[in-house]
């Protein structure tokens, strides 16, 4: 595996990854069959969706997990297991291996993101803005956080959305969101209007599908989430689908296992001083 790909193979799990949940209590499932038009609030409305999907948001301080993932390009299909952890609003730290031997580590905060190799002995340290160039698509911290969570982006408008009831979801849809006027920090925030789409199931009211493009792009990053988990109140996916249709249309499926919330957590990464700094693309 070269350097570039083992670095994209790497990120392109990051970009999806993270479901969270304790043991199970029970296992649910997201409703799959045609629900009654009668047992359904046909009526409700946009605002009462997003209060009830605010309510029923994932929540956490301390986050760690054990995952295995798939995925497809061109194809071809590729393998990884690991860990993740994640300090709310902070930090995302992962770990991948290959036949349980550890090949990379990466640490992303708000503004950075680095990351080491250690098969081929070098690393590198960049901007946030990484990852949008590298998905051709434009989020910031807060929202992969929420993405990788299966909650809905919370500094964001919600006024925007047209909602309808497809016979077994609600589906609500912009073509116009914009970032809440207090959380603008640059004038990148300012640009940025999104293309969303979202499935709510109507009886949980957790995401079961979500998509996001810019409005200038025809790169699309939708996620799909399912085994649907109650956790100490909570319902939390443990399988995640992505796809990414950016130059490539790649498809991810993760699977979360060994997973605990709001235990303090470290975040181990050191940079041997014999690598060698590389530029990423």
């Amino acid at each position: 595996m070269n350097k570039l790909n083992l670095q994209k193979n790497f990120l392109l799990i990051l970009i999806i990854t993270l479901i969270v949940s304790c043991k199970p209590e029970k296992q649910l499932s997201v409703q799959k069959e045609i629900i009654p038009q009668t047992i359904v609030n046909k009526e409700i409305t946009t605002d009462t969706i997003f209060d009830k999907m605010s309510k029923s948001q994932f929540r956490f301080d301390w986050l760690s997990a054990k995952f295995s993932a798939e995925y497809e390009v061109d194809n071809n299909n590729t393998s990884f297991s690991g860990q993740i952890r994640i300090r709310k609003d902070s930090l995302i730290w992962i770990s991948i291996s290959k036949y349980s031997i550890e090949i990379a580590r990466l640490l992303i905060t708000e503004d950075s993101v680095h990351f080491v190799n250690w098969m081929d002995n070098n690393y590198f340290i960049s901007d946030f803005n990484y990852i949008n160039r590298f998905i051709n698509n434009a989020v910031d911290f807060d929202m992969l956080q929420a993405f990788f969570v299966g909650n809905d982006f919370k500094y964001y408008e919600t006024d925007k959305f047209k909602t309808n009831f497809d016979g077994t979801q609600y589906h609500l849809s912009t073509v116009n969101r914009h970032k809440l006027k207090k959380y603008i920090k640059t004038e990148n925030d300012k640009l940025k209007i999104l293309v969303q789409s979202i499935f709510v199931d109507p009886f949980t009211f957790k995401i079961s599908e979500l998509s996001v493009k810019e409005v200038k792009a025809n790169n699309k990053l939708k996620a799909s989430y399912s085994n649907h988990e109650a956790i100490n109140g909570q319902l939390f996916p443990r399988k995640l689908s992505v796809l990414i249709s950016a130059e490539k249309e790649i498809k991810i499926n993760i699977e979360f296992s060994k997973i605990n919330i709001d235990e303090p957590l470290n975040f181990p990464f050191r940079i041997p001083g014999s690598y060698e700094r590389i530029i990423p693309k």
